[in-house]
């Protein structure tokens, strides 16, 4: 408690009190059919003695003494006259109110003061507007917002949005680059946009989309000073919660990542290492924006990545290192860098504090020395937080490694070494606990999670020398223990699809269990103890059952560290599935029953006595493995599935357009090449198809389409069925071989370059994190290839002021396309070029869609997809005539639909459309007129039951005195339905 000079304490204070009511009884008004009193008084020299009366009484009290009886009985009074004070605006007066109202919340709790938060935040921010007075302003609104509680959130942003406080704040910011305001009033600025962005996400568009702040970032991102570059930095990190924000940030990021990287460094500030580390961790939320960051800083950004976790002087700093090098589970140039800076020493400082002087080993220590070792450093348990960390990022590295990978010409030997046994030795004690795994023990639980996915990743590695070593080091630890533990792992695995159950008994347990089948069946001896003890019918067995069960299935995390508010808040973020994120479980299982189908093979040599000893499960195996590979799976599932299957002939993926192309290539009429066999036979094909994915197949210098059927004999030493098959494959990306074809096969696909079909009939193991192989038939529109082209596709007139084609020197709207693609996508089209009549031999064909639905059009025939239209905060900010434009498009693909005959496109375009309209149903009205008049009664009514939840609202404000009386009726039929099922 402050004390006073001119006697007792609590006589001043008392006296202070008085004081205080004094000047505030000068404003309260009392309104007769309210309980409450109100504080209103517009005399400006009142409203200042009052605010002074406060300051004076608030001088008395500090944090530690804000639960005294004055100040709690008088803080709602004195909310009461701050509010009305701010919300006059009176310039000589609001921001010595301000400076009150920062007084007030450094002293009470921020919970005494939720009640008045959404006044004091109308108040303020109208006053952030006044620069004499925004710098108090804007610390004041910044420490209300912070302590808004999250079921206030929606109510405070209409008040922030309403007042256009963003738009305020980034124009005061802008004010910066004239020098007129100081670093301080930039800072405090900067952290209240900041903090408005963290909690708000629709606020961020404002913030990225605007390139005249953009542009002060960068030259603020630039400058010496540290609080400058931290203020900016917070604002960075804020902004890239968006993935289209974050996505801007790195379009033209090279000072931001610079100044990023250097604020991570030992010498700066601990809050700006952190936020550092939170802007790259950010920036790195999606794949392809983790590899935008990592092409234009990799060896930097690793330097200090691995610094920190080897050298920071803070357990947090160390974390925040660690989460970043989460940059590790996806492939690419970084990981160079990591090996470069020791990576493995950097994590060994995490599991022991002084390696070398708490151990004696050398390079030429036994196995047994080391696991001796490892035992010890475990059990004294340092820094157990971080233990999964280390775990998980080996785990990467090791999935990530080139076949090649030595760690003795890197001087690492023995630190990975020793990482590998640590690794090997936890994962092992987690399978011996069984049942005694604890999942509520968060920080043991991630140990034994994160160290069994490691050792998977290191045996599985592509690394010979990585995954041997994890191998003997795992076979050394199991001992005479090994088939004990691995007849415990079956006969609980076999226990789930048997229980009858929906859910599984113990998600962390059924991991380490799959894991530990992977891994232990990996070892040729205990792979034949797993297939002697039914380990394949079991595993065949879960995975039905898991398909049966997948939505009742929780996902498998036990993340040592709870994610933070503001990680919870990203939006407009596109990730692509990590490869073992989705069905993690069920990856796990597929890893361990590949690993027995693969030894079986290799006891047996080929597949017949395999089938034959195990005709029972033959069509099961194929029938999960066929479904899992061709479904909704995640992308690690469907590539064991395929590769289990390439041990029974079945080679590569079955989808839409390889199928529609495979259709295509048994139709001779579509053909523009036949090849001639030695045996008389012959294959038709199209010169597009090859060009794309057999290259080796055309003759050379091909020329132009000609409208002729070419002809090309082929070598007598060319085997036909061999050749036949890779055709087969390169429309569809699928074949079914038999182990006659085999070999010949091989030998054709290595000499055609066709590097997946050819890794496929090696049965070479999926790289993880590596995507599903797709038909690449966009190259056939690149200008190398675009000489196949044989018709050109014409949009309906455009308002396009000028189009320039790369192909060719049009001037008008147009795409260049090939007739064998458009057909194998439409019957409507196939049967058009065939027909023989005028239109079937132009080579320019008009389309009634614009040219904006031409392009979504054409991609559909070549991706078999529908892009689709801007999402997240882009598409909200969009003004209503962008929005129209924009769905018009597919309105119109899907009335082309109907006459062409394309009922999968149409689908797709119905989903976009209904999407559009409950993300913006004032659109509804627009799209039921365009969907009228093209008579598409479907899509009028989908669109009539979007427009029924506001339809009180459309004929009060006069939008239906547009559409006909029908349309009308049939919103009105759909808004009564709505209003009857409780809407």
């Amino acid at each position: 408690m402050a004390s006073s000079k001119g006697g007792n304490t609590t006589a001043h204070m008392n006296t202070l009190h008085q004081r205080l009511y004094h000047a505030l009884n000068l404003g309260f008004r009392r309104v007769s059919d309210e309980k409450e009193k109100k504080w209103e008084c517009t005399d400006i020299e009142i409203q200042r003695h009052v605010v002074r009366s406060i300051s004076a009484f608030l001088d008395c009290f500090s944090r530690a003494t804000a639960n005294h009886r004055l100040i709690k009985d008088s803080i709602s009074d004195i909310a009461r006259a701050l509010v009305f004070i701010l919300g006059y605006r009176n310039r000589a007066v609001v921001g010595l109110a301000a400076n009150v109202l920062i007084k007030l919340l450094r002293i009470v709790p921020p919970s005494l003061l939720q009640s008045y938060s959404l006044d004091l935040v109308e108040s303020l921010s109208s006053s952030v507007q006044q620069m004499e007075a925004s710098l108090p302003c804007a610390v004041a609104l910044n420490a209300i917002l912070v302590n808004v509680r999250e079921t206030k959130e929606k109510e405070v942003w209409k008040v922030l949005e309403e007042g256009r406080t963003v738009v305020s704040v980034v124009a005061n910011l802008q004010s910066f680059s004239e020098g007129n305001v100081s670093v301080e009033w930039f800072q405090e600025m900067a952290s209240l946009l900041s903090t408005v962005m963290l909690k708000w996400p629709q606020s961020r568009y404002l913030v990225w989309n605007d390139p005249d702040l953009m542009g002060l970032l960068e030259s603020v991102s630039q400058k010496p000073d540290m609080d400058l570059r931290f203020a900016a930095l917070k604002l960075y990190s804020s902004l890239a919660l968006c993935g289209h924000g974050a996505n801007e940030l790195l379009d033209n990021g090279k000072a931001m990542l610079d100044m990023m990287i250097s604020c991570m460094d030992e010498s700066s500030p601990p809050n700006a290492r952190i936020e550092g580390f939170k802007l790259a961790q950010r920036l790195a939320t999606g794949n392809r924006e983790c590899l935008k960051m990592i092409n234009i800083c990799s060896d930097p950004l690793v330097k200090v990545i691995v610094w920190t976790i080897r050298s920071g002087k803070l357990e947090n700093d160390r974390i925040e290192a660690c989460k970043l090098a989460f940059i590790t589970r996806w492939e690419g140039k970084h990981h160079i860098y990591f090996w470069k800076y020791r990576i493995s020493e950097a994590l060994l400082s995490l599991v022991v504090e002084n390696f070398c002087s708490e151990s004696s080993l050398d390079g030429h220590a036994s196995l047994e020395e080391e696991i001796s070792v490892a035992e010890k450093i475990l059990n004294a348990n340092f820094l157990p937080s971080l233990r999964s960390y280390v775990w998980d990022i080996i785990g990467f590295l090791a999935a990530h490694c080139e076949e090649e990978f030595d760690s003795t010409s890197r001087g690492e030997e023995l630190n990975l070494n020793f990482l590998v046994t640590c690794a090997c030795l936890t994962f092992s004690r987690s399978v011996q606990k069984g049942y005694q795994i604890c999942q509520t023990d968060t920080i043991s639980a991630s140990q034994s999670e994160s160290a069994s996915r490691a050792v998977l990743m290191m045996i599985y590695s592509p690394s010979k020398y990585i995954s041997s070593r994890a191998r003997d080091t795992l076979s050394f630890i199991i001992g005479e223990d090994g088939e004990q533990n691995l007849y415990s792992l079956v006969n609980f695995l076999s226990y789930i699809p048997s229980s009858g159950g929906y859910v599984l008994p113990n998600i962390l347990q059924t991991t380490v269990c799959l894991v530990g089948l992977a891994c232990y069946s990996s070892i040729p001896q205990y792979a034949s103890f797993t297939l002697r003890n039914q380990g394949l019918e079991i595993l065949l067995s879960f995975c039905s059952w898991y398909q049966r069960n997948r939505e009742n299935v929780g996902a498998s995390s036990f993340a040592p560290y709870p994610q933070s508010s503001a990680e919870k808040r990203i939006c407009c973020w596109e990730c692509t599935e990590d490869w073992d994120n989705k069905d993690a479980i069920l990856l796990y299982a597929l890893l361990a029953l590949a690993e027995l189908v693969n030894h079986s093979f290799s006891e047996q040599n080929h597949a017949e006595e395999f089938l034959n000893k195990r005709e029972s499960v033959k069509d099961r195996l194929c029938t999960t493995l066929q479904e899992i590979r061709d479904g909704t799976y995640g992308s690690g599932p469907r590539r064991y599935a395929a590769y289990i299957l390439s041990n029974l002939g079945y080679y590569g993926f079955q989808d839409k357009l390889g199928k529609r192309l495979m259709g295509a290539y048994e139709d001779e009429e579509c053909s523009d090449m036949r090849l001639l066999f030695a045996n008389g036979n012959g294959a038709s094909v199209n010169k597009v198809i090859l060009a794309v994915r057999c290259p080796t197949l055309l003759p050379p210098k091909e020329g132009a389409h000609s409208g002729t059927v070419q002809e090309i004999r082929m070598s007598a030493n060319v085997d036909t069925l061999a050749l036949v098959k890779l055709l087969e494959f390169a429309y569809s990306g699928y074949v079914e071989v038999e182990s006659s074809t085999l070999k010949k096969l091989k030998t054709l696909a290595r000499h055609c370059k066709t590097k997946i079909l050819l890794q496929m009939l090696c049965r070479g193991r999926p790289k993880w994190g590596s995507s599903i192989p797709r038909i690449d038939l966009p190259l056939a529109l690149t200008p190398k290839l675009i000489h196949f082209s044989d018709v050109i596709l014409v949009p309906k007139e455009t308002n396009m002021a000028s189009f320039n084609c790369r192909l060719c020197s049009s001037t008008s709207p147009h795409a260049h396309c090939h007739r064998f693609i458009l057909s194998s996508g439409c019957e409507y089209l196939r049967a058009l070029f065939r027909s023989g009549m005028q239109e079937s031999h132009l080579d320019r064909l008009k389309v009634p869609v614009s040219w904006l639905g031409l392009t979504k059009l054409v991609n559909w025939f070549y991706c078999d997809e529908l892009p689709k239209p801007p999402s997240g905060c882009r598409w909200t900010n969009m003004d209503t005539d962008a929005k129209l434009q924009e769905l018009q498009a597919y309105v119109e693909i899907y009335s082309l639909t109907e006459w062409w005959i394309m009922e999968d496109l149409q689908n797709d375009c119905a989903k976009v459309i209904l999407s559009c309209l409950e993300s913006a149903r004032e659109l509804s009205i627009k799209t039921i007129e365009l969907a009228a008049s093209f008579s598409m009664w479907k899509l009028v009514e989908a669109a009539a039951e979007h427009a029924a939840p506001i339809y009180h609202q459309l004929r009060d404000s006069g939008e239906l005195d547009e559409l006909d009386d029908e349309l009308v009726n049939l919103i009105r039929t759909a808004a009564v339905q709505f209003s009857q099922q409780g809407g």
